[in-house]
């Protein structure tokens, strides 16, 4: 009986601390929405980085307009608070500055400023932001923490059945 409760035991923790280590590694992308330049320049698309904001993971963002060019990465280190774009070179980039950092819960947050260099554009949008989607948990992780959870309480109840003898 008690190697039935331990192993139902075993079973729900081993099942948990991989719901947490799979939901842990989830990432988040992040949309640029509205972010145009006084100099005509205006800037698309989305990045995703790891749940912690720290590291950007891939991106496939444009920029077009009179100082368009080809974007070849995001500066990191510039992460959570700000965004630094470049060119091959940083010949050509845009730092964009956010009211609040960014987080792994993603959410939606307003571009205070921002330059477009060469020729140093400023903001032209009303309202430009980043938009994050809130990142979903693995569901293979959950799954496991269910099917533990299902395991360990079918254990315990097979072991709490009374002892029936027949006469």
């Amino acid at each position: 009986m008690n190697a039935v409760r331990n192993a139902a035991k075993f079973l729900i923790l081993a099942a948990i601390i991989l719901g947490f280590a799979t939901s842990a590694s989830a990432q988040v992308t992040w949309t640029f929405s509205d972010v145009a330049f006084n100099n005509g320049d205006a800037l698309t698309g989305s990045f995703t980085t790891d749940s912690g904001v720290t590291t950007v993971e891939s991106f496939n963002i444009t920029i077009t307009g009179p100082q368009a060019f080809t974007v070849a990465g995001l500066v990191d280190s510039y992460l959570p608070g700000e965004i630094g774009i470049f060119n091959t070179g940083f010949s050509s980039y845009i730092d964009l500055y956010l009211s609040s950092n960014m987080t792994g819960a993603g959410g939606i947050i307003p571009i205070t400023s921002a330059f477009d260099c060469p020729g140093c554009g400023t903001l032209n949008s009303a309202d430009p932001e980043i938009i994050g989607v809130t990142p979903e948990p693995s569901t293979a992780g959950f799954m496991l923490v269910g099917v533990g959870l299902l395991m360990g309480t079918w254990f315990l109840r097979r072991g709490r059945r009374p002892i029936t003898t027949n006469s």
